[in-house]
């Protein structure tokens, strides 16, 4: 998951003394399955063999609202483009869909979480059909927090050189919102952190701070983060 950020979870196996063990990881940490002794039970070692060879991409944890391209290929072709699309937009890695099935074009990944665990934080520089440019934060947050950040954006709406928030939505897996709790209730007895997916529209999309072009340039951007606070204090009710 630190390389493949965009995964809902992963599923791996082990083998040590002839036991294999299950390993499922998601943001809320992972879960170790009992050995299985494969000399006595040789039909369910092959049952999971069988399964994780023949599951489709949704049951081995990815995505199915996000593609991104093959980092290995520098002229990406597919036969599983967007509705109403027949090429990939120029510089694009890939796309992602919102919940009303419009589609943003992944320009580039700004900045991804090294984490195994806990948000799992992703922005990336996406452009819709218009051409419109914005920055799309991809993260799981705590259930119980999960509007915390909203209504801080909302409060902040208008402020100069403050980011604006265009629209957030949560992940839909099957028609429901992608959380944690929902893949794991399958064990329900276990404590974790009920996590839910979801994305954040921002505008506008800055560059990372280190290329700067040059020193005024990088003492403009402390200026404006200096405006920018200022506003907040004076303007935002928070």
């Amino acid at each position: 998951m630190r390389e493949q950020p965009w995964r809902r979870f992963i599923l791996l196996f082990s083998i040590s003394k002839l036991k294999l063990r299950a390993h499922y990881i998601d943001r809320s940490g992972m879960v170790i399955s009992e050995p299985l002794q494969i000399e006595k039970s040789p039909l369910r070692f092959v049952d999971v063999l069988n399964t994780i060879t023949l599951a489709d991409r949704s049951s081995l944890g990815f995505d199915s609202t996000i593609h991104i391209c093959n980092s290995c290929s520098t002229a990406p072709s597919h036969t599983n483009l967007p509705d109403g699309f027949d090429t990939m937009l120029p510089g694009a890695i890939g796309w992602v869909y919102d919940n009303d099935q419009n589609v943003y074009w992944i320009m580039e990944i700004l900045w991804k979480s090294r984490g195994y665990f806990k948000r799992g934080t992703v922005c990336y520089r996406v452009r819709d059909k218009f051409g419109r440019e914005y920055a799309l934060k991809d993260c799981w947050v705590n259930e119980d927090v999960k509007d915390v950040e909203i209504d801080f954006l909302k409060a902040v709406d208008g402020i100069k050189n403050v980011v604006q928030l265009v629209k957030y939505w949560d992940v839909l897996y099957d028609g429901q919102p992608d959380s944690t709790s929902r893949i794991r209730s399958h064990c329900p007895t276990f404590v974790f952190e009920k996590k839910i997916h979801r994305r954040i529209l921002l505008t506008p999309c800055g560059l990372p701070l280190a290329q700067f072009n040059d020193i005024p340039e990088l003492i403009g951007v402390f200026r404006d983060l200096v405006v920018g606070e200022f506003f907040s204090h004076t303007r935002s009710p928070l």
